[in-house]
């Protein structure tokens, strides 16, 4: 029940409980001094006739009697016209009060129904203003108040926006930067080492060419590999879903590393688990960039154990890799920051990524991890 119709009701109560007692005491008070008075004139009229001699007092005590008896008669009538007239007086002042009531209503509770609609908005995380201030009132001084509330928390949000970007830069700079000068020294030093050769004119130079370039190749796909990273993180681009089996994706991606020395993948699928509306290639991508990681964890040598399953009751997918390798010595959830890597090598952007991927299939991605003990990445989708 809303605000406003609560209030009409509470005054339209206290209205019909005021005028209908009020209604029924003035009509008893009426009927009692009628009521009183009737045989005392009566009685007194009725005297004046027998005690007056005959004559033109008696005619004249006679002809009152006679009227007073025929206005009694108009008793009834009078009386129902009295209650009419209080009735309709009574009513009229139950719908002149209603009306009033109304507009006041609607005086004060359009404001606040303003101010909650603005107050949702606002919890969604838009910056909505209130128009139509009254600043003379309680309720025009709120929604004032609301509308600074919400212009200062638009601009602290654009400030965020800012800080938070430049921050962005300043991070992505230092990855960059980090990632680019791991390929460019053994670079330096081998193209120092082919001039030096040259410049000594040495016998084995073309040996020397050979060992060079092959190296400085390696170390040009190496940087191209960290350039399509940082451009795959910038520019994901939106999933292209349709429906599809999940765990024959897995399976797929299981085949991959089946030759893998030393890795063991262990699979334990779900029966019962419908197809899923999800893009199969970013899928594969996430569990790819998991099952790496697993391996790189494990120094290329141990046990994945791979799980899925359906949840009837939540109609979602859930998806485990597990390792066995030596876990995590930090905060687990630092392996989504973009640029955070334990590694020597990499650009610390593959599991970032495939936070990503799964955010944008509504889905949730976390980690468990204990030293020692190796790490489980828990995947969940909805259906």
């Amino acid at each position: 029940m809303s605000l406003r119709f609560k209030f009409i009701i509470t005054n339209f109560i206290i209205i019909i409980i005021t005028i209908i007692p009020l209604t029924i005491f003035t009509l008893r008070t009426t009927e009692f001094k009628l009521g009183k008075s009737i045989p005392e004139i009566e009685k007194a009229l009725e005297d004046a006739v027998i005690h007056t001699p005959v004559g033109a007092e008696k005619e004249r005590a006679i002809e009152a009697l006679k009227k007073y008896r025929q206005m009694m008669a108009l008793k009834r009538p009078l009386k129902r016209e009295f209650i009419t007239f209080t009735i309709l007086l009574s009513l009229f002042i139950i719908l002149f009060s209603t009306l009033l009531t109304i507009l006041v209503t609607v005086r004060v509770t359009t404001p606040l129904r303003k101010l909650e609609d603005a107050a949702n908005r606002l919890s969604m995380g838009e910056f909505p203003r209130i128009g139509g201030a009254r600043s003379n009132d309680e309720i025009g001084n709120l929604v004032v108040t609301f509308n600074s509330m919400s212009a200062s928390l638009e601009e602290s949000k654009k400030r965020l926006k800012i800080a938070e970007r430049e921050a962005a830069w300043k991070d992505a700079a230092r990855a960059v930067s980090h990632e680019i000068r791991n390929p460019l020294t053994p670079i330096r030093l081998a193209t120092e080492r082919l001039r030096e050769k040259a410049r000594k004119g040495e016998e084995d130079i073309d040996e020397v060419i050979l060992n060079t370039t092959g190296m400085i190749l390696e170390e040009i796909e190496s940087l191209d590999s960290i350039a399509r990273s940082f451009s795959e993180f910038a520019k994901l681009p939106e999933p292209r879903k349709k429906m599809d089996d999940v765990n024959k994706i897995i399976k797929e991606v299981s085949f991959l590393y089946s030759e893998y020395e030393g890795v063991e993948i262990k699979l334990s699928l779900g029966g019962n688990i419908p197809e899923f509306l999800i893009d199969r290639d970013r899928i594969k991508e996430v569990l790819i960039n998991i099952i790496k990681n697993s391996i790189e964890a494990m120094d290329g040598k141990g046990l994945i154990q791979i799980t899925s399953e359906f949840d009837d009751k939540e109609k979602s997918l859930m998806l485990s890799i597990k390792d066995n390798g030596a876990g995590l010595t930090v905060d687990s959830s630092l392996v989504f920051v973009p640029h955070f890597t334990t590694k020597e090598k990499g650009s610390g952007l593959g599991l970032a990524i495939s936070k990503r991927i799964i955010e944008a299939h509504n889905g949730t991605i976390e980690t468990k991890s204990k030293e020692g003990e190796g790490t489980e990445f828990i995947i969940t989708i909805p259906k």
